[in-house]
């Protein structure tokens, strides 16, 4: 494999946007849930590329989904100066890169490991959202509106853009105490403490898509070609124990296949403004595989139609026998879903250990 350049008349920008703890719950058949509050979202899935993420974790731990998208690792390491990633790929190719999370910069680190993942400028809290919103969890309407401006602001550079953006407004956890929500989206034979925390959690995220649609809405109608990448990095906190889930009737028996999905699915989405969909000749619309975070960036390469750097190319090869690789222990292989490595591939897995283990470890230097 070799590094490939991404041709100089198909370089879009790309907006990529990880919301904290969003999930779909319309898809459980919850009995009580009023889930038309999806409709703008199931709107933008029509319209997109879109499938389902395999997560390493639940409930927590965001850095984990963040950091396998940026850097096409299924497993971390304890980042203490530059490291490998397609942020610094898409820096080399001539991409402002950049980012905001209107959140504390010392949270996980942010500050020093964004830099040594290769983003020249990012956004946090203190010094810039503190000025913008007397919220600590700051608003998506202040973190969408600024997203767009830089995007905007970028273009006095000549530079394609890129950006990874965390929003914070729908971090747990979610008042079990009271609601005082206009909408109530689960009504029912529910303790009052569950049905809070449901309902609040839904005000957040359904307010959220408003705010996603607006950002939409001025990358659609924007002249210049962009595509939006978006997804969440796990389900949310309901209740210590996950005893909400449990009142609510979901039923994450780890010993069965579709309660490990259940338990970790998240999903994900590529969109494209018409000016995009024209310069890459993909309409940007279908049903996407299942697959780890750690291989969301192959597909956005991959309906962009651009080659890419090696180590994506090689894990490209891979991801045909090994979509879903995580951390907890179970994988898809071939099509089967499995909590071990059959015998007839051990050897090409042992070759994806060695891959990652040598693009985790060895800096290529830029």
């Amino acid at each position: 494999y070799e590094d490939a350049d991404i041709p100089a008349d198909k370089r879009v920008s790309i907006i990529s946007y990880m919301r904290e703890a969003y999930i779909d719950f319309s898809q459980f058949a919850i009995p009580g849930l009023d889930g038309s509050g999806y409709d703008l979202y199931h709107q933008l899935e029509s319209e997109s590329y879109s499938g389902t993420l395999l997560t390493n974790i639940f409930g927590g731990g965001t850095i984990d989904s963040e950091r396998c998208f940026l850097t096409g690792n299924y497993l971390l390491r304890n980042f203490r100066s530059d490291a490998n990633s397609y942020v610094w790929y898409l820096r080399n190719q001539g991409y402002t890169t950049e980012g905001s999370h209107p959140y504390y910069r010392w949270f996980y680190n942010r500050r020093n490991v964004n830099s040594y993942l290769g983003f020249e400028n990012y956004r946090f809290r203190e010094g810039d959202y503190e000025y913008l919103s007397e919220q600590t969890m700051t608003e998506d309407s202040v973190l969408l509106s600024e997203v767009y401006s830089d995007f905007v602001r970028n273009k006095s550079t000549g530079k394609p853009y890129f950006s990874f953006n965390l929003n914070i407004q729908s971090h747990g956890p979610y008042s079990t105490t009271e609601y005082d929500g206009a909408v109530e989206y689960l009504t029912g034979d529910y303790t009052d403490e569950c049905k809070n925390a449901m309902n609040n959690y839904m005000a957040t995220i359904m307010d959220s898509d408003v705010q996603l649609m607006q950002l939409v809405e001025n990358l659609r109608a924007d002249p210049d070609p962009v595509i939006l990448v978006l997804f969440s990095g796990h389900m949310p906190w309901m209740g210590d124990g996950n005893v909400f889930y449990s009142e609510m009737g979901l039923n994450f028996d780890m010993d069965t296949e579709q309660g490990f999905r259940d338990y970790y699915s998240t999903r994900y989405l590529i969109w494209a403004n018409d000016a995009a969909k024209a310069v890459l000749g993909n309409d940007f619309t279908g049903t996407g595989p299942t697959i780890s975070p750690c291989y969301l960036m192959n597909l956005v390469f991959e309906q962009c139609g651009w080659e890419g750097p090696a180590f994506l190319q090689a894990m490209d090869d891979l991801r045909e026998v090994f979509p879903v690789v995580t951390s907890t222990g179970c994988y898809v292989v071939d099509g089967v879903f499995t909590d071990q490595i059959p015998d007839e591939r051990q050897e090409l897995f042992q070759n994806f250990e060695y891959l990652q283990y040598d693009w985790r470890t060895q800096f290529i230097s830029n």
